[in-house]
């Protein structure tokens, strides 16, 4: 029997993540930059996931591609680069794409399975002719611990559009061992992963281990501001955001809120998080790259004043995050207390 063929572009900590589980059920195709695709040439990819399960690839068990023409002939091409690499990622990838190609997006935000039927309009006039574009979700941070080697650092499971034709990818992800549920609504599911995602901006502004920074009460009191003006946005918009944690989106800010030991002893089950854990948005920043803060608290900003829902503190996020891409590596790291009071609370 012919195994599916999967394709991920841009394949950094999220992409080999995925493809390394996936690699014992499918044909595993990753895309990435040379120097990254040529340590897995050498030594292959190790996976390693919340519970200690590791995997280890061998080279052999992989194709490993640096040009977008290596995803001809992919049942399903996994996009996991940043936001702001989509839209070059698409134009790359669309001449190779037939109209019966599947594209997943398991990147941030709420509008990029949009984002990329758009890009995809230039390549594939004819609506009917175009390739499927699904929305996927990755609720859970992936960490480099070595050159080649990641792991999953806090807790979730995938999800994925429902769609009749996403079944073959959903029965070689759990083939592989990644839990993957499919949900009629992903802009519900999308919602819930942003408000837990808007801690990347607050984690990177402190430069802190998430472990250390969600102990940090004065952290979560900012971050439950943001998710309180994101809440009142998904009222006004009529979206009820997905529970991704035992609490109720609706309850996370308050609990976030409570002292420190309360918070510790509620949360130790939903918010198990590896002691090396960060948000990538703190590697971006470490990094002097551009960061994803236009598709998180920016995004929230953005909708916001479409529907006339005030967002000072996710505003004041975006300021904040905006002037560290702007420093550098000489970016001030702020405590939990500095932080409050520069965004007002």
């Amino acid at each position: 029997m012919e195994r599916t063929r999967v394709a991920v572009m841009g394949a950094g900590s999220v992409g080999c993540y995925l493809g390394g589980w996936l690699a014992a059920a499918a044909d595993v195709t990753l895309i990435g930059r040379a120097p990254l695709i040529d340590a897995i040439e050498r030594d292959g990819l190790t996976v390693t996931d919340l519970r200690g399960r590791s995997r280890t690839v061998r080279p052999d068990g992989l194709t490993l591609a640096t040009d977008a023409s290596a995803v001809v002939g992919a049942d399903y091409v996994l996009l996991t680069t940043k936001t702001l690499g989509t839209a070059m990622a698409v134009r790359q990838v669309a001449p190779y794409l037939q109209h019966d190609s599947i594209v997943i997006s398991f990147q941030n935000g709420l509008r990029n399975a949009t984002q990329i039927d758009e890009a995809l309009a230039a390549a594939f006039p004819s609506r009917a002719s175009r390739p499927l574009v699904l929305s996927g979700m990755v609720p859970f941070n992936v960490v480099r611990t070595g050159e080649t080697r990641w792991e999953q650092a806090t807790r979730g499971h995938l999800a994925v559009k429902d769609h009749p034709r996403v079944d073959p990818f959903i029965r070689v992800a759990q083939g592989g061992g990644l839990r993957v549920e499919v949900e009629p609504d992903m802009k519900a599911v999308l919602f819930g992963k942003l408000l837990l995602n808007l801690n990347n901006a607050v984690n990177a502004l402190t430069g802190q281990p998430l472990a250390v920074q969600l102990r940090d009460r004065d952290c979560r009191v900012v971050l439950a501001a943001c998710q309180d003006e994101s809440l009142a946005l998904a009222r006004r918009l009529g979206v009820s955001p997905a529970r991704l944690t035992p609490l109720p989106a609706a309850a996370m800010p308050a609990l976030l809120r409570s002292p420190t030991p309360v918070f510790a002893n509620l949360a130790r089950a939903s918010l198990k998080v590896s002691p090396t854990a960060r948000s990538s948005m703190a590697d971006d920043l470490d990094a002097g790259r551009s960061t994803e803060i236009d598709e998180l608290q920016g995004a929230i900003v953005h909708l916001a004043r479409d529907h006339g829902v005030q967002t000072p503190v996710c505003a004041r996020i975006v300021e904040l995050v905006r002037e560290a891409e702007r420093s550098g590596p000489d970016r001030h790291r702020w405590t939990g207390v500095q932080l409050r009071r520069a965004v007002g609370l």
